[in-house]
């Protein structure tokens, strides 16, 4: 159980059991809630919150969706909160070292472990993750395939043996702002940063922001970012708010088949050091088109190669506004998915007009569509041709290494 207030609301994580076909293992399906944190008109918020409530024991997890909701459960829609993204990280604690964790460093004695996407690092290392598309794109797995939790990975050192999860969100609450586009895709010029003081600041694939020009991002949202509000409009309006996330998950049987997820980012510019290749995820871009011909799609591309291949089993995307369709090619040229971008027609959450609300995607059936190993995967992703900053473009990919002998 969860209090979001004593005296406004107590919400409880509700369960609910289904029978999984082929199995007698019951799908659970519960909510949660990350503790409450408070948004203010034009400002935005970054939270971090360890530890989080999560399925416990050597579980499948078959589905895992999240919302912004006010403290009374509302869904909160993208134009008054927008959510620019909620990551969920797997991560293993050496509960000895991380007695010694403080505020500068709250990840002492933690090991992340990441997917198994092929950016370097630890860029682009969540389980799962989405934003203001969350609401409409599913990341739900057919069965009898699942993400495997609940057991120690061999690349994991030992000492680090209590599994727990990590939930990082970025909100940007445009009430009474100027431009609220503009603010949802973090233009530095709509906020309180000047150049300089992104001097001494580089972007995630090690490049000056300052030398580059950039015209908006994730470092235009910074914990101290304002974006401009209306001349005469009150800020001080607070509202106490939540992330809720949905689990569905299947305790561990001979029935599951584990698989494996790749993030794929179209900005990985990569290089080769002899036939290795080495990635370079940038994770965010921007359109900044020379012409404004909004008749033509502004498309960007790029070509990664997958060390380790697998049989598809489902791919989505996430996306931004602006974005039209993506689409990851085989080596080839076979298409392995085509996403189409779903647009909000109203006024009512989940269905916000001018905003990307969700991803289509693909289920292939098992054994029909593998991608070898080593093979080059084209991703490309068309956009609107309109000044747009921080835009996102990943491709979610879901793999099975063996089918079971039914498939």
């Amino acid at each position: 159980m969860v209090k979001l207030s004593l005296s406004v609301i107590i919400i409880q994580s509700s369960i609910i059991f289904s029978r999984e076909l082929g199995s007698p293992n019951h799908i659970k399906t519960a909510t949660f809630y990350t503790k409450k944190f408070v948004l203010e008109p034009g400002k935005i918020t970054r939270k971090n919150f360890f530890d989080v409530e999560f399925p416990r024991g050597h579980t499948g997890i078959k589905n895992l969706q999240a919302e912004l909701v006010d403290e009374h459960g509302n869904s909160i829609p993208l134009y008054e909160a927008y959510l620019h993204h909620y990551f969920v990280f797997r991560y293993f604690e050496n509960i000895t070292m991380s007695q010694y964790a403080n505020k500068s460093q709250p990840a002492y004695g933690k090991y992340f472990r990441r997917n198994d996407g092929v950016c370097q690092g630890y860029v682009n290392s969540i389980s799962w993750g989405l934003g203001g598309d969350a609401r409409k794109t599913s990341v739900e797995l057919p069965d009898p395939f699942r993400v495997e939790v609940g057991i120690h990975p061999e690349d994991v050192p030992k000492e680090y043996d209590e599994e727990k999860w990590f939930i990082n969100v970025l909100a940007i609450d445009t009430r009474g702002t100027e431009d609220k586009k503009g603010c949802s895709q973090c233009r530095c010029d709509l906020y309180n940063v000047k150049s300089q003081d992104l001097k001494n600041t580089t972007s995630i694939d090690g490049k000056s922001l300052f030398s580059s020009d950039y015209k908006g991002g994730i470092f235009c949202c910074e914990k101290k970012s304002q974006c401009k509000l209306q001349k005469g409009y009150k800020k001080e309006q607070k509202r106490k708010v939540t992330l809720k996330y949905t689990i569905s998950w299947v305790e561990w049987d001979q029935h599951q088949v584990p698989l494996k997820f790749y993030i794929l980012d179209v900005t990985d510019q990569v290089t080769y050091n002899g036939s290795k290749p080495i990635h370079n995820c940038a994770v965010e871009y921007s359109i900044i088109p020379e012409k404004a011909n909004e008749e033509q799609y502004y498309i960007k591309k790029t070509n990664v190669p997958m060390e380790k291949g697998g049989n598809v089993i489902y791919t989505t995307a996430h996306i931004h506004s602006g974005i039209v369709n993506a689409t990851l090619y085989g080596e080839d040229g076979r298409i392995l998915c085509e996403i189409k971008a779903i647009s909000g027609m109203g006024k009512e959450a989940g269905n916000e007009e001018g905003y990307a609300i969700g991803a289509s995607g693909c289920y292939p059936k098992p054994g029909s569509m593998k991608i070898k190993d080593g093979e080059i995967l084209t991703i490309e992703f068309a956009h609107e041709n309109k000044y747009t900053t921080g835009l996102m473009g990943h491709f979610y990919v879901y793999l099975a290494e063996e089918l079971p002998k039914s498939f």
